[in-house]
C-alpha cells in the first residue's frame, strides 16, 4: 500500500521483518546463515510474516548449506525463505530436496530493451550487445548497461581472446595475471569469452552480422573468422563451460584456469 508502517520502512530499508543476504561479494560464508538463524526465532514486528531473500544462494559455501539445513527442515510458521540462484546444480542435494523449486521464463528482447528503456535515464550506446549479452534476464541487462568497469572487462577480455589466438604456450602463462585480478568476477569473463567464440562460429557457419552478440565488436570478429575451424570453436566453447563447472565445485582456481588456456590455445 505504501502508506502503512510495513511499507514505510521497507522503503526506508529499515523494516525488521525483512532481511537480504547477498553473495555479489562472490560467496556467502556460514557466519551470515548464523546471522540469519539468530534473527529468525524473533517474531515480526510489523507484519504477520518475516522474509529471509538469499540473493545468489548457489555461491552459498558448503559450510553455509549444512548449516542452512536445519532452518529449512524446521522454519517458523511465520518465516518466508526464498532463495534466488542462477545455478540450481551448484546447491547441495539435501538443500534442493527441502525446498519448492521455480523457474522463470526469459524476458524477449523487446522487453529487455524496454525495461531499460524506463529505467536508465541516460542514453545507453551499446543497447543492442546489452540486450543480446544479458540473454533474456532484466537484472543481468540492468547491471552491465551503462557499466564502465563491465565494459571495461570486456574490452579487457576480447583482448586477452585475440592475443591467445596467435601466442605460444609460453606467452599463455604470461596472461594468467588477467584472470587472477578477475577472479572475483570470472563468471562474467567467461560468458564473455563464450560469446565471442559463438559470434565467430555463428558468423562461419551463417556470413549474418545481425546475429553477433557482440555486434559493436564486428571487425574483431571478423578478422579472427579465419583462424578457427568449426571444431575447435566447439571445443573452445566446450573447454570454458567445462572449467565454469569445475570451478562452481571449488577446484583450484590458478590449475583450471592454466589448464583452460592450455587446452584453448592447443591446435
Amino acid at each position: 500500500c505504501g502508506e502503512c508502517l510495513a511499507c514505510k520502512t521497507f522503503d526506508n530499508d529499515t523494516n525488521p521483518d525483512i532481511h537480504i543476504i547477498d553473495g555479489s561479494d562472490g560467496s556467502i560464508g556460514v557466519d551470515e546463515i548464523r546471522t540469519l538463524q539468530s534473527d529468525i526465532i524473533l517474531k515480526p514486528m510489523y507484519s504477520p510474516k518475516k522474509v529471509y531473500l538469499i540473493f545468489d544462494a548457489d555461491t552459498m559455501t558448503a559450510q553455509a548449506q549444512n548449516c542452512l539445513l536445519k532452518t529449512l527442515e524446521e522454519p517458523p510458521s511465520y518465516a518466508v525463505i526464498i532463495l534466488t540462484a542462477s545455478n540450481y546444480e551448484a546447491l547441495m542435494e539435501t538443500i534442493k530436496s527441502r525446498v519448492s523449486r521455480l523457474s522463470f521464463k526469459k524476458y524477449s528482447k523487446e522487453e529487455i530493451k524496454g525495461a531499460l528503456e524506463k529505467t536508465i535515464d541516460k542514453t545507453i550506446d551499446n543497447m543492442d550487445f546489452v540486450v543480446s549479452f544479458s540473454d533474456g534476464v532484466i537484472g543481468a541487462a540492468l547491471n552491465i548497461a551503462g557499466s564502465d568497469e563491465f565494459i571495461k572487462t570486456r574490452d579487457e577480455t576480447i583482448e586477452v581472446v585475440g592475443k591467445m589466438v596467435d601466442s605460444k604456450l609460453v606467452e599463455i602463462f604470461d596472461l594468467m595475471k588477467f584472470f587472477e585480478e578477475n577472479k572475483h568476477n570470472i563468471d562474467k569473463v567467461l560468458d564473455i569469452m563464450l560469446t565471442f567464440y559463438r559470434d565467430i562460429m555463428i558468423y562461419k557457419k551463417t556470413g549474418e552480422e545481425n546475429m553477433l552478440i557482440n555486434s559493436d565488436k564486428k571487425g574483431i570478429i571478423l578478422n579472427n573468422v579465419n583462424k578457427f575451424s568449426a571444431k575447435k570453436l566447439g571445443d573452445n566453447i566446450e573447454q570454458i563451460e567445462k572449467t565454469r563447472r569445475i570451478l562452481q565445485q571449488n577446484a583450484n582456481y590458478q590449475l583450471s584456469m592454466e589448464v583452460m588456456l592450455m587446452k584453448l590455445q592447443e591446435e
